[in-house]
């Protein structure tokens, strides 16, 4: 038997209803999402690569692979210079890099869970590592300093090739 078209209309209005119901529920699911600050390319980059060039992708994807857990390291520039020139390491420098470390950045005073990275030192990967050392220049209670991570990603963050921008 044929629908009425007053039955009909109330079954469109109903779908249109449900429709625009599924449309409001996702803009607000989307509202709610946190937002995470993009990682930027680094402003300079200070390669000690030999002839190879340092790779923007490389050293963001070994910057966003720490544990968040600062170690106890207390490390000098000296030190973090050294560590870099002894092989294929580089520092990396922006201004204000926001990076999400929930746990470090409540240890640096931060209230959003981000540290403000000034500079990035990734010195090479030891032979057979599982993890190496990720130098962060971060701004700790309103100073800044040097604290000291452990990163995962293990590339060489020098490749062959022609310098990126």
């Amino acid at each position: 038997m044929p629908r009425s078209s007053s039955s009909a209309s109330r079954s469109r209005a109903r779908s249109v209803a449900r429709a625009n119901a599924a449309a409001a529920l996702l803009v607000a699911a989307a509202a709610c999402a946190p937002h995470v600050p993009p990682l930027r390319s680094p402003l300079s980059v200070e390669a000690f690569c030999g002839s190879k060039q340092a790779r923007n992708t490389g050293i963001a994807s070994v910057l966003t692979s720490t544990d968040d857990v600062l170690l106890d390291e207390s490390p000098t520039l000296d030190d973090i210079r050294r560590a870099v020139r002894s092989g294929d390491g580089v520092v990396a420098h922006w201004n204000d890099q926001e990076l999400a470390l929930p746990r470090v950045s409540v240890a640096l005073g931060e209230t959003d869970g981000y540290a403000r990275v000034r500079a990035a030192a990734i010195p090479p990967a030891p032979e057979g590592a599982q993890v190496r050392h990720l130098y962060l220049f971060v701004r700790d209670h309103g100073r800044e300093r040097w604290i000291a991570m452990n990163a995962y990603d293990l590339q060489n963050v020098c490749v062959e090739g022609k310098r990126e921008s």
